[in-house]
């Protein structure tokens, strides 16, 4: 009998029935469809329309079956349906089969919280998404992040996590790949190699994060580690690598690597370029003279002025001390040419205190198969030749 397997508990009337489901705990209802007040299949309504019963099997026992009842009882919600008179071996197999399924639906609920609780655990930003690009998990840190409450608003506010991507140079975005769709997909296959960096725009503030993806049967994990502080000190010391700190532009390092670029290139395209080194006249005497502060204002507005007559792709770099090296994709001639007006710019600037300084240049053009070393041995005696001979004037060397 059941009630040698079940703790029954009777009630003669929906009403009743309803009171009893709110107020004790039931795991599964056994409904007949003629009962006084209201039928089983109104009371069936309002149990699968309440929040707290919804999810009790409703397996209807009842002596009316014809295929209107049968479908009127599922359609408001039954899970199950029993003619009588019953077969009670049937009857305790649907039972048995129905509180086994509400088991497992229950250690799924679970298994489903414990992995979400692990996932908000977790400092760096998880999501969870389909074939689809559907949002289908998101961990507390994320939505956080976005300034969100749930996933359903975040699911309402962005069709893709990707659309949040900066378009720079340096970081990944949609523009970078042909199949936007695939962009998953892309990360994974990058990362084999790489991190992968994206830079997302939250709150007028700018944050760098290290990608990390995976495929399981149709959903795809992904994990955002934040490395924004980690990104500003990796370029301060790039920039520190690469830039003199007093006058602002490269330094000497980062010219022998941007000038082995170069040599590379023209090389490669037969092409040339001028190499120009210069430096200024009798800078100890104005350091002597002045002081170092002085000397270093006028490193400082010198490096400004030549900025303003070359442009942004020319190369210039400080060499050392008061010295000076530039680089143009031009010819010899073309190379004194802008020499020379650089010489007269400079003639002409007033310095704050200092007044007038002059600066001697020399101008040598790459030639095939030329090494860096000779390039720069054949301005360094052009500028020599420069200074044996007056300085304040420019001298080629080819």
């Amino acid at each position: 009998m059941a009630s040698d397997l079940y703790n029954i508990i009777l009630a003669d009337s929906a009403n009743k029935g309803l009171s009893i489901l709110l107020k004790q705990k039931v795991d599964l209802v056994l409904m007949d469809i003629m009962m006084p007040d209201i039928d089983g299949l109104e009371a069936t309504q309002m149990i699968k329309t309440n929040k707290k019963t919804k999810d009790i099997p409703v397996i209807f026992v009842t002596a009316k079956n014809d295929d209107e009842t049968i479908s009127k009882c599922y359609k408001v919600g039954g899970d199950d349906y029993v003619s009588k008179p019953f077969n009670h071996v049937e009857l305790l197999a649907r039972i048995s089969f129905h509180l086994a399924s509400k088991e497992k639906d229950r250690l799924l609920i679970e298994e489903k919280e414990y992995a979400q609780n692990v996932v908000d655990l977790q400092e760096n930003l998880i999501l969870v998404t389909n074939d689809a690009n559907t949002i289908t998990t998101a961990n507390k840190a994320l939505l956080s992040f976005y300034g969100l409450s749930n996933l359903a608003d975040l699911q309402k506010n962005y069709n893709c996590i990707c659309e949040s991507f900066i378009d720079e140079d340096d970081y990944f975005h949609l523009s970078k790949i042909d199949n936007q769709d695939k962009w998953i997909d892309e990360i994974i296959s990058l990362s084999q190699d790489e991190d992968v960096l994206v830079k997302v725009s939250q709150n007028n503030n700018e944050f760098i994060f290290n990608v990390k993806a995976t495929k399981f049967n149709n959903q795809y994990l992904l994990s955002f580690t934040d490395i924004t502080y980690i990104s500003e000190q990796s370029l301060e010391y790039k920039h520190e690598a690469s830039y003199d700190a007093l006058t602002k532009i490269y330094n000497r390092n980062m010219f022998h690597r941007l000038m082995d670029k170069k040599i590379s290139l023209a090389s490669q395209q037969s092409s040339s370029f001028v190499f120009i080194i210069f430096d200024i006249d009798y800078f100890k005497k104005i350091n002597d003279t002045y002081g170092h502060l002085v000397g270093d204002d006028i490193l400082i507005n010198l490096t400004k002025l030549i900025k303003k007559h070359i442009r942004d792709n020319d190369v210039f770099a400080r060499w050392g001390g008061e010295e000076f090296v530039l680089a143009f994709d031009v010819g010899l001639s073309k190379g004194v040419e802008i020499a020379e007006n650089l010489r007269a710019f400079i003639q002409d600037y007033k310095f704050d205190r200092a007044g007038t300084i002059t600066c001697s240049f020399g101008v040598t053009e790459y030639k095939a198969n030329d090494k860096l070393d000779a390039i720069i041995k054949r301005a360094d005696d052009a500028l020599y030749k420069a200074k044996d001979t007056g300085r304040n004037k420019v001298c080629e060397e080819i």
